[in-house]
């Protein structure tokens, strides 16, 4: 298979055992490139597991510490295949939607990227009990210009991270990311450093079409921050220091790509972007407000396991019986959960 799997990780044997397990489970042929900030302990086990599954996945690793973005431009020329893209080590994608989204960028070469529909599966407690499955935002960009495509993004913010590239388009977006060396002087702030980067860069180069089949399924649990690598938003938007700097990076970088896609003034893009960027980031601090009270109510109303588990089964049984039902009736995904639930051991 003509792809790439980006995979970093820090610290998750765990996981990205499991992940590798999944791949070999359904005769992956395309090539894992693992991107590893793991202790040594940690390091020696992954190692150690890539030595048992021999020849049977294409696998190259990489050890060193780092930001997964950063981590993705430091090894990008180890990319040889004509597409590329990011997993989480918790992160899983199907078969048919690789294939069906590699066929389409095929058949379309007005598109830099193509995705499917994507759910993310609860773990509150046990990581390997899912306790509820919700649908997850996946990106659909359209627009003719650089600057319709940023509006629509910014407007109704969806994940564009998880889409299968050109390999060649994939290089570009990486290119405004601050590297390992720099990243504290240039854009110390990581939700910026590690996501608005390279997922602004995405919508601004171009296309990427959404397709109505199964995709990407990520896991949601209690270990998610992997080292403190996962963006905190609520220091990062509220309180970090930093936060200015690093905006004004963020917004230098994209305008710049903007201005030289749709022909037209710096400051012009400049203007339209910040705009936009700081209506999503007002809107986003609300939602979060939103969400801290209903996280400190939830809290109190669920402090025992045994309510928490008749909220769990409620919502499986009631509330969200049709994304389970149509989740544990597709064979694909159902093979996903059990690697999730490690049912094959």
């Amino acid at each position: 298979m003509n792809l790439s799997i980006f995979v970093p990780t820090k610290n998750r044997y765990y996981y990205i055992a499991k992940l590798l397990d999944y791949y070999l489970s359904i005769n992956f042929k395309g090539e894992i490139i693992i991107l590893d900030s793991s202790d040594e302990n940690i390091k020696v086990q992954i190692i150690e597991k890539i030595s048992l599954i021999g020849e049977k996945l294409k696998i190259q690793y990489y050890h060193s510490v780092g930001l997964p973005c950063a981590l993705m431009k430091k090894f990008f020329n180890k990319v040889k295949t004509d597409y590329v893209v990011f997993s989480g080590d918790d992160d899983y994608f199907t078969p048919s939607g690789i294939k069906s989204c590699i066929d389409f960028l095929n058949n379309n070469n007005s598109y830099i990227g193509c995705t499917g529909k994507g759910i993310s599966v609860h773990s509150s407690i046990n990581n390997k009990k899912i306790d509820f499955i919700l649908n997850y935002k996946q990106a659909k960009i359209y627009g003719k210009s650089s600057i319709d495509r940023i509006c629509y993004q910014f407007e109704n913010y969806k994940v564009p991270i998880f889409s299968i590239y050109r390999s060649h388009e994939f290089g570009k977006f990486l290119v405004p990311v601050p590297s390992n060396d720099d990243f504290k002087k240039r854009c110390p702030d990581k939700a910026i450093a590690d996501e608005y980067i390279i997922e602004g860069a995405m919508v601004a180069y171009g296309k990427i079409e959404k397709l109505k089949l199964p995709y990407l399924v990520r896991h949601i649990h209690i270990d998610r921050n992997i080292g403190n690598m996962v963006p905190d938003f609520k220091k990062d938007w509220i309180k970090s220091k930093n936060y200015t700097q690093s905006k004004n990076y963020f917004l230098n970088e994209i305008s710049k790509i903007i201005s030289n896609e749709d022909k037209i003034d710096f400051i012009e893009a400049y203007d339209l972007l910040k705009k936009k960027y700081d209506e999503h980031i007002n809107k986003e601090i609300k939602e979060e407000q939103k969400f801290i009270f209903r996280l400190y109510i939830s809290k109190i109303f669920f402090i025992t396991g045994f309510i928490r588990k008749i909220r769990n089964f409620l919502r499986r049984n009631f509330f969200e019986k049709k994304i389970f039902s149509e989740t544990f009736s597709n064979q694909e995904l159902r093979a996903i959960m059990n690697s999730i639930e490690k049912k094959h051991e």
